[in-house]
C-alpha cells in the first residue's frame, strides 16, 4: 500500500511537471487575409507578417523609407523586410499568399498556420504589404504596438479580427514617382499601360512617407477615359482586407497522448505491479 501510494505521489508530481509543459507549449495560430475590394478593385502583393515583442517599426510617417520598406512597396518583395525583422528577439514571420499565388486579388484570400510562444516574445502582430496598381503605395501598421494578440495566445478569446487599408491608411513610400508607365500591376487591369516589366524601372522621387488621400491624382501618363472608380480604395468603406487571427484548434485526443498522463498511466501500473 505504501509502494503505491508513493507511485501516486510520484504520478502527481509528473502530472504537474506535464501539465506545466503544456501550459508552456507553443501556440499554433492561423492568419487569414481576405481581401474586400470590389470586383475590378485593387489587389494586394504576397502580405508579410511579423510576430514581436513589440520593438519592430515598419515605418514612420514623414520619414524617408527604409531600403527594406522600398522592395516592398514598389516591387512587393518580401524578403528584405524579412531580413530586417531577423534582428527581432524571438519574432516569427512570413509572407501569406493569395488562393491564385502569388497575389490576393479582389475577392480572393490567403492564409498560413504559425507557431508562436504564448509568452510576450510574439505578443504583437505587424503586417505589410503592396497595393497595386501603383508605384509605391503600400498598407502597414506604423504602430508596433496597434494589434495585441496577448488575447488570444493566452486562451482568452479564439479569434482577432480587423480591417487594413482603411480610408486614409494607404502610405505612399515617397521612392517612385507615380507614373503608370513604370507602376506595378497593371496587367491585372485592362486599359492601362503595360505598366512595369521589371523592378526599379521607376523614376526616384526622394521622398518622404505620405498619406494616400486621392489615390490617382497627378498620376504621370493616366489613360484617357479609364475609369477608376473600383480602384479608389479611399472609397471603400472597410478598408482593402480584412485580417482574422485565429487558434488552430487542439485534436481532443491529442490530450492522451501528453508526456505527463504518459508518466501518470506508468507510474499508477508500476505501483500495482508491487503491490499484488
Amino acid at each position: 500500500m505504501k509502494i503505491f501510494q508513493k507511485s501516486l505521489k510520484s504520478a502527481a508530481i509528473y502530472l504537474a511537471v506535464g501539465i506545466g509543459s503544456i501550459h508552456a507549449a507553443p501556440v499554433s495560430i492561423k492568419v487569414s487575409i481576405d481581401n474586400l475590394a470590389p470586383a475590378g478593385g485593387v489587389a494586394l502583393t504576397p502580405v508579410w507578417v511579423g510576430f514581436h515583442n513589440g520593438s519592430f517599426d515598419s515605418y514612420d510617417p514623414g520619414v524617408v523609407s527604409s531600403a527594406a520598406l522600398e522592395a516592398l512597396a514598389e516591387d512587393g518583395n518580401t524578403a528584405p523586410i524579412s531580413a530586417d525583422f531577423a534582428a527581432t528577439p524571438n519574432g516569427v514571420d512570413g509572407a501569406i499568399l493569395g488562393n491564385a499565388p502569388p497575389l490576393i486579388q479582389s475577392g480572393m484570400s490567403g492564409q498560413s498556420i504559425f507557431t508562436l510562444d504564448d509568452g510576450g516574445d510574439n505578443r504583437y502582430f505587424s503586417y505589410a504589404s503592396m497595393v497595386l496598381v501603383s508605384n509605391d503605395y503600400f498598407i502597414a501598421n506604423g504602430n508596433p504596438l496597434a494589434h495585441d494578440l496577448a488575447a488570444l495566445l493566452s486562451g482568452a478569446v479564439d479569434e482577432i479580427s480587423f480591417f487594413i487599408g482603411m480610408p486614409g491608411a494607404v502610405r505612399d513610400a515617397g521612392t517612385e514617382i507615380n507614373d503608370f508607365s513604370t507602376s506595378a500591376g497593371n496587367g491585372l487591369f485592362p486599359g492601362l499601360p503595360a505598366g512595369q516589366g521589371a523592378p526599379g524601372v521607376g523614376v526616384d522621387e526622394n521622398g518622404v512617407v505620405t498619406a494616400v488621400t486621392n489615390p490617382y491624382a497627378g498620376f504621370l501618363n493616366t489613360p484617357p477615359g479609364f475609369d477608376f472608380s473600383a480602384l479608389d480604395f479611399s472609397q471603400y468603406p472597410n478598408g482593402i482586407a480584412e485580417v482574422t487571427i485565429s487558434a488552430v484548434p487542439v485534436p481532443p485526443l491529442a490530450a492522451m497522448t501528453l508526456p505527463g498522463f504518459a508518466l501518470v498511466f506508468g507510474a499508477m501500473r508500476s505501483g500495482r505491479s508491487k503491490k499484488s
